[in-house]
């Protein structure tokens, strides 16, 4: 019986050794700040909103500026203060029927919003220092008025606009900075 145990844990042994290295390849690793050091500043104008969903930019303008403050790597100040102007462009919005249910209430709703961010110099506000490749956030949530955990469609929106305020911080702090990733 030992001899048995005994071929079991050695031929258990190069198995366990092979997830151990399979696992050591995927490792997460954080995404590095790639913005210049000299940038220690920005400015976040009012979104300029495409979409045709009024009252938009001011709610991600305020959750935009709310992320910087809360991320803290970078001040938020006045535009002749800043070091670079967080130009940001809702593109588009849109808040559509996932489910139904019975008598075709609607059960569950998902919003989505594509932004475009841009980076400009207080000196310049025609030609952009950067132009990150757009991004794209959803969000879903209860829409049936029958239930008693329906979310109302402002708490979803304003739920996705801070969702977007924390990814144009991350993107501007560790997006691809160099030559322009996309331009339009």
């Amino acid at each position: 019986m030992t001899v048995f145990f005994r071929k079991i844990r050695f031929g258990f042994i190069p198995i366990l050794a092979l997830f151990v290295l399979m696992g050591a390849g995927c490792q997460i690793s954080a995404r590095m700040r790639n913005l210049p050091l000299e940038i220690e500043s920005v400015y976040v104008p009012m979104f300029l909103n495409l979409a045709y969903q009024p009252g938009l930019e001011e709610v991600a303008t305020r959750s935009t500026i709310q992320a910087f403050l809360s991320d803290g790597r970078l001040n938020v100040v006045s535009p002749q203060n800043a070091d670079v102007i967080v130009q940001c462009i809702i593109q588009e919005y849109s808040d559509n029927v996932r489910s139904t249910g019975t008598g075709d209430f609607p059960m569950m709703n998902a919003i989505t919003a594509r932004v475009l961010v841009k980076l400009y110099s207080p000196d310049d506000h025609i030609n952009p220092l950067h132009v990150y490749k757009p991004f794209q956030l959803s969000r879903s949530y209860v829409s049936d008025t029958r239930r008693v955990t329906q979310t109302i469609p402002e708490d979803a929106r304003d739920s996705l606009m801070q969702a977007v305020g924390q990814r144009v911080v991350l993107e501007v702090l560790t997006g691809d900075f160099g030559e322009l990733k996309y331009n339009k």
